[in-house]
């Protein structure tokens, strides 16, 4: 049974996982969620990509500590050996996807988001959390592991070094509020899906290859580019964003002839 859902408002494609009764990811809804993906990426018409749960109060609650138990289990027992191919773990494929899709990504954080909910959600372009009584963050250390697919790194391109060392060593948590206050989201609001598609709205309505060409850049910084090194990046992405698209020279010659107000429409 699929635990993930699909639908278009506009050309923005929504994903709902849903997985009752706690709202865990495993690796039966992470190849489902990688499908998902895979899909929204291949079709043309949708621009803008958000996740959100499907659970009252669950974004992603965390990954399902049972399947970490079996994989424990098989190490111990000498059944498997650490390391392998990534991209054969549905998990890992998925996040390696996150990373590297083209177009923008939005975690609607509709409620509790830990270990691999979290991860999940650092790896969206932009995440959007909803008021509320619940958590965020990377608690795994407290079970004597630590975030498997990257938590910590992606966290302390996110909120620092410092901060993300301190949070995954003592499994630290956090709310909505403290998660605004050290930018680990973007915003706190009412509905976050509903914030969400507005922002989608605004990222759709832009051509996409300027989108596209922002969000290379900016993952291109967050892998370690230098000063030097992203002068020219962006050189070259300006350089394409000119002549990649035939959308460029009429926006551009719109704008002369109407005034120049870069804000208008």
């Amino acid at each position: 049974m699929s635990q993930v859902s699909t639908h278009d408002k506009g050309p923005v494609r929504i994903i709902t996982l849903t997985n009752p009764p706690r709202g865990y990811m495993n690796a039966a809804n992470a190849a489902q969620l990688l499908v998902a993906l895979q899909d929204a990426l291949a079709a043309p018409e949708i621009r803008v990509i958000v996740f959100t749960g499907g659970l009252p109060g669950v974004f992603i609650r965390h990954y399902d500590v049972g399947e970490i138990k079996a994989v424990a289990d098989a190490l111990r027992a000498g059944a498997i050996q650490p390391g392998g191919d990534r991209a054969a773990s549905p998990v890992y494929a998925l996040i390696d996807l996150m990373l590297a899709c083209e177009k923008p990504t939005i975690a609607a954080i509709n409620g509790i988001c830990m270990g691999g909910g979290c991860e999940f959600a650092l790896c969206c372009d932009i995440r959007i959390a909803e008021a509320g009584d619940f958590t965020i963050g990377l608690p795994e250390t407290r079970l004597g592991i630590i975030p498997g697919v990257g938590g910590l790194q992606l966290l302390a391109r996110t909120v620092g070094l410092s901060r993300a060392r301190e949070m995954v060593m003592r499994g630290r948590v956090v709310g909505p509020d403290e998660a605004l206050r050290i930018g680990l989201v973007d915003e706190v609001v009412p509905s976050a899906l509903d914030r969400a598609l507005e922002i989608a709205a605004e990222l759709a309505a832009n051509p996409p290859h300027a989108v596209a060409a922002a969000k290379r850049m900016a993952r291109q910084v967050a892998f370690g580019e230098t000063l030097e090194q992203g002068l020219l990046t962006a050189a070259t992405e300006f350089m394409g964003t000119l002549v990649d698209s035939d959308e460029t020279p009429k926006l551009i010659d719109a704008f002369l002839e109407g005034g120049e107000d870069i804000l208008a429409g």
